[in-house]
């Protein structure tokens, strides 16, 4: 059977430049605040306004959650005041002033972009750029690593460079090449001379 692939690509893959991964990273961050930005209020029916209001409005008695998710009274009536605010005609910007105004900022399930609350949108992008740096940091540095150990022992593994340092050491600890033949030979076992009895009795 013929293979699916017309050819194999045989050795290492090329791997993107730290620039280019942060070059493709923000091209593709730009894109999706465009594609994000590019909807427009006018564009949306009533009942989509009415539920996207609803995510962006928290629930006063609820625990952590919003009044779309609630199934609190207050929450039914706010949903209903949203809905019924939005068919007067006034924007998302003015229904959320709406309810600011009677709750308090708290209402809001996401800050406002400005002022202290602007820390609150700034830090996580920061956290995810510092995360993406330290991970390509020490994906390079294992590289790098594991290059190093892999010349290393390349080099040491040649009988010759073994050998060479095997001499390099014993000239090092002074032994000599006499003193290691003589330690030899006093270690190999000495032949006995057999006794006058098995001579007699060969």
């Amino acid at each position: 059977m013929a293979s699916r692939l017309p050819f194999m690509v045989i050795g290492p893959r090329p791997s993107l430049s730290n620039a280019a991964a942060i070059s493709l990273l923000l091209l593709m961050l730009v894109m999706f605040a465009a594609a994000i930005g590019c909807i427009r209020e006018d564009d949306l029916t009533l009942e989509q306004r009415s539920h996207q209001l609803a995510g962006q409005l928290m629930c006063p008695v609820c625990d952590g959650q919003t009044i779309d998710a609630s199934s609190a009274q207050i929450a039914q009536d706010m949903r209903a005041k949203v809905r019924e605010l939005l068919e007067s005609g006034i924007t998302n910007a003015e229904v959320k002033d709406y309810f600011v105004v009677r709750y308090g900022e708290e209402i809001l399930a996401a800050p406002e972009g400005g002022g202290f609350n602007l820390i609150a949108w700034i830090v996580p992008f920061f956290i995810a750029f510092g995360g993406m740096a330290i991970a390509l940091l020490t994906v390079r540095n294992l590289k790098r690593s594991h290059a190093r150990s892999g010349g290393l022992a390349s080099a040491g593994t040649g009988s010759a460079g073994l050998s060479e340092y095997l001499a390099q050491v014993d000239r090092d600890l002074g032994i000599s090449d006499a003193a290691t033949a003589g330690a030899a030979k006093t270690k190999s076992p000495k032949t006995r001379d057999p006794g006058p009895e098995k001579k007699a009795a060969s």
